[in-house]
């Protein structure tokens, strides 16, 4: 529980759609446990992957082709438990610390809502709360734990295909190459800024989602992305993420993309 950042930011099941995209690009935050207003039991999570689902990442579009023929202003007004994730895995505040890695790379998830004895929210734990524990050297160079295949994408791929790529792959950033040669990165969260902030408006000539989302890549893409080379302390990594605060990487030799490191891979350093 001393980890466990308090307190958490809940919202209603009634919460529209685009009112959580806002909260979570405004107050900068992956995932928004969904609570009962009563009882504040935990109901379900919302995360920045259920909004790229919905989007047009995964079959939660499905509600915006369907029940609402691709209209998005009518869409974006849904309430939250409409896309909302119902089986929350979560942690208990008796856990350790050591508990709750295992948790996290088990389930393979970048954050858990602790609950109490009521299954009410008592904190929040994420990845990123973990990589201030990675010393500042280690001695173990960053090719140990890095990615090597990296799924990369051109500058002119549509945000709606960069969308399918990560909720199919199970995956938060895409790196943006013009061969190997890495031009910029695409994450999640540059995804729900680019809708969270109103700027996917400026996109659309009527009010369809799907002109909005043909936009390419390189519109929301952050060019200037910090690097690092295989042989980089791990530890000297995990500064710079907490000093920039990004949960990964890009891994560069000779400017060829080799590889990839992020939060969730430092994780098996502190197991």
């Amino acid at each position: 529980m001393p980890l466990a950042r308090k307190p958490v930011i809940t919202i209603p099941p009634t919460t529209r759609i685009k009112n959580a995209a806002e909260i979570m690009v405004n107050r900068k935050v992956r995932r928004l446990p969904v609570t009962d207003p009563g009882t504040r039991r935990l109901m379900g999570i919302l995360r920045t992957r259920d909004i790229i689902n919905f989007l047009g990442g995964g079959d939660k579009h499905k509600i915006v082709q369907i029940k609402f023929k691709g209209n998005f202003f009518a869409a974006v007004n849904e309430p939250a438990r409409t896309i909302m994730s119902k089986d929350v895995i979560h942690g208990t505040a008796d856990m350790s610390v050591i508990d709750v890695v295992k948790l996290l790379l088990d389930k393979g998830v970048g954050g858990v809502p602790i609950l109490d004895e009521a299954d009410r929210i008592a904190g929040i734990v994420s990845e990123r709360d973990f990589v201030s524990y990675v010393p500042a050297t280690t001695g173990i160079p960053v090719s140990y734990y890095m990615i090597r295949h990296v799924v990369t994408a051109g500058p002119m791929l549509p945000i709606q295909e960069a969308a399918r790529r990560m909720i199919s792959r199970g995956f938060r950033r895409l790196p943006i190459a013009r061969g190997r040669e890495l031009v910029g990165m695409v994450t999640s969260m540059d995804i729900l800024r680019y809708f969270g902030t109103g700027k996917v408006f400026g996109y659309m000539r009527s009010q369809r989602m799907d002109e909005a989302m043909a936009v390419s890549v390189q519109e929301i893409m952050t060019k200037e992305v910090l690097k690092v080379t295989p042989e980089t302390d791990v530890g000297e990594a995990a500064g710079l993420m907490r000093e920039k605060d990004c949960g990964g990487l890009p891994v560069v030799l000779r400017d060829e993309l080799v590889g990839i490191i992020t939060e969730h891979d430092l994780l098996r350093l502190l197991i």
